[in-house]
């Protein structure tokens, strides 16, 4: 390895250290065949005795095949383990997720990485100050959240294992500068300077205008992304004190910026920058309980003194359907609990048991196999103890069942669909044990219903 590649090994030496990883710690490199990942690739051999190097080939050039090969090629003459994946179907991904294709094309990257890495692996990008301020540049243009300023981190784990950026404070001439000294070829890649792709335009247009109207003008936007990671921090530790998935209206109104904490707090739960507004008269005092804002992965609800962020997965229910007549003592389970059941014949009519998880009906009154399932707009009972019937969204009214928990409510009904017992809460009168029992006796099945 030539002295002038001080610099890039320099970098990756001080990034490990930093995070309490010796030289010997082995690492992954995404290597594209690119100069900034050839560099990497070559400065973290000379540091580390372990190197893995993984490449994607997106499939969107002929070219692509021989991008691999390159890439392998160096991978063996360095003696570095190498792993590639080659991805099918991007634009129809991109299309289908309504992103943009350099976005699919990181999604399906990064998820990839994921697959071959785990917990303490560290993964190295070649990533430098260059594609740094383009990154500031794009999350101004795009109006981006105020912590997004900050740009790309030098390192983070929020994918499960740590990415590891140790070029951001050296400039592409100064990568560039190495592999000429140290005759290092790489490949160049005719879509970086595709003018359809906003990042190209800003690199080959915008950045080159401003660098002539006021030299040095990426300064300024250096203290802004300084500023910013200082504004994410006092926010997230004003945060610390509430649980993740609850943002309290009261911490809102002692917040220096009350749309930059729900800015920090939603993205958690997946909130683009383009829901702020929304999320914000979400959380204005006149908002009425129950509004509610879903974002990609999260359904976030207005309750009376909070925002309460909940993942779509936990709203849809698993569908059960079971024959107590077939299966006299069994359980279900369904994303929040368990339904259980016996089978008792009794004589005499059974003690009540006491509690809202507990229903005893008359097995003799359902009709084929009993079905649990998430209860939908439009669902009724007739109560046990009242006349007439209720929807159910009026019974988890009365209950003063929380609006962000009620798409979790289950309702079980039998083989006609004449429901049985809203789990929880009521039971249907038409199921329940009568009061003149008869002289030979009854079934009778009691369902429990046990949170997870």
């Amino acid at each position: 390895m030539a002295a002038d590649w001080t610099p890039l090994t320099d970098a990756l030496r001080a990034l490990l250290s930093e995070h309490g990883l010796s030289e010997s710690h082995p690492v992954a490199v995404a290597v594209s065949g690119g100069a900034d990942s050839m560099a990497l690739l070559h400065a973290a051999c000379a540091v580390s005795s372990e190197v893995t190097v993984l490449h994607v080939d997106h499939g969107l050039r002929e070219q692509s095949n021989q991008d691999r090969q390159f890439v392998e090629a160096a991978a063996v003459s360095l003696g570095c383990r190498f792993e590639a994946q080659v991805l099918e179907g991007l634009q129809e991904r991109a299309n289908a997720k309504g992103l943009g294709l350099e976005a699919a094309a990181r999604e399906a990257r990064y998820g990839w990485f994921a697959d071959v890495l785990g917990e303490g692996d560290v993964l190295l990008t070649g990533h430098h100050a260059d594609d740094q301020r383009e990154t500031r540049l794009l999350h101004l243009i795009r109006g981006a959240r105020p912590d997004a300023w900050r740009g790309m981190d030098a390192w983070t784990t929020e994918r499960g294992f740590a990415v590891g950026r140790p070029f951001l404070g050296l400039s592409r001439s100064v990568l560039l500068a190495n592999l000429r000294e140290a005759g290092v070829a790489w490949r160049e890649d005719p879509s970086n300077a595709d003018p359809r792709h906003l990042r190209n335009r800003i690199r080959h247009e915008l950045i080159p205008l401003l660098d002539s109207l006021r030299p040095g003008w990426d300064a300024g936007l250096e203290r802004a992304a300084g500023l910013a990671s200082e504004w994410r921090e006092a926010t997230l530790t004003l945060l610390e004190n509430h649980p993740q998935d609850v943002l309290p209206i009261s911490a809102l109104e002692a917040a220096p910026s009350p749309r930059h904490m729900v800015s920090v707090w939603s993205a958690r739960h997946g909130a683009t920058a383009g829901q702020l507004d929304a999320l914000m008269e979400l959380a204005a005092p006149e908002t009425e309980t129950g509004k509610r804002c879903d974002t990609p992965t999260h359904g976030i609800v207005r309750e009376r003194q909070e925002l309460v962020a909940r993942q779509l997965e936990s709203l849809d229910h698993q569908t059960q359907v079971f024959d107590p007549r077939n299966e006299p003592d069994g359980e279900r389970p369904t994303p929040s609990g368990r339904v259980r059941w016996t089978v008792n014949h009794a004589s005499t009519r059974p003690e009540i048991l006491a509690g809202d998880e507990i229903a005893q009906v008359n097995l003799g009154a359902l009709n084929g196999p009993l079905t649990v399932r998430p209860w939908r707009a439009g669902d009724r009972l007739a109560p046990l103890g009242m006349d007439g019937h209720q929807s159910v969204a009026d019974i988890l009214t009365q209950r003063k069942v929380a609006h962000g928990d009620r798409p979790s409510a289950l309702l079980l009904e039998d083989g006609l669909g004449t429901p049985v017992w809203l789990v929880g809460h009521r039971i249907d009168r038409r199921a329940a044990l009568p009061a003149a029992w008869p002289e030979d006796g009854m079934e009778v099945l009691t369902l429990r219903w046990v949170a997870e």
